[in-house]
């Protein structure tokens, strides 16, 4: 049968980079981002929000959002974080998509292959 738009691919030879909006903090572990939207260019100008959103990452999230730095495919991360943390990182690869797909959803990461 035909496929309508969708081709498969192996998520883990693909490398997740963050998008141009979202920055890494390293000395607070945190991702800065941007709110660029329309309603929230509205509630920064007339609400006094903050223009940037600042998410508090964990050990690993932070260990993760380093790697995707670094360019580093999802196996090898998923690698990296188990030689790293041991068996507190375990299960590593089920942990890893999880985060990536959060990310993934909140469109601050975009794959490369």
């Amino acid at each position: 049968m035909f496929k309508l738009g969708k081709e498969e691919r192996n998520l883990l030879t693909m490398v997740p980079l963050l998008r141009e909006k979202v920055r890494y903090d390293e000395g607070e572990a945190l991702l800065i981002v941007d709110r660029s939207n329309l309603v929230e260019r509205f509630s920064i100008r007339y609400l006094k929000q903050p223009s940037v959103r600042k998410i508090k990452l964990d050990t690993f999230g932070s260990f993760v959002i380093k790697q995707t730095l670094a360019n580093k495919t999802v196996e090898e991360i998923s690698q990296c974080l188990s030689e790293q943390f041991g068996e507190d990182a375990e299960p590593a690869l089920p942990r890893l998509m999880k985060f990536l797909e959060i990310l993934e959803s909140q469109e601050w990461i975009r794959w490369d292959e």
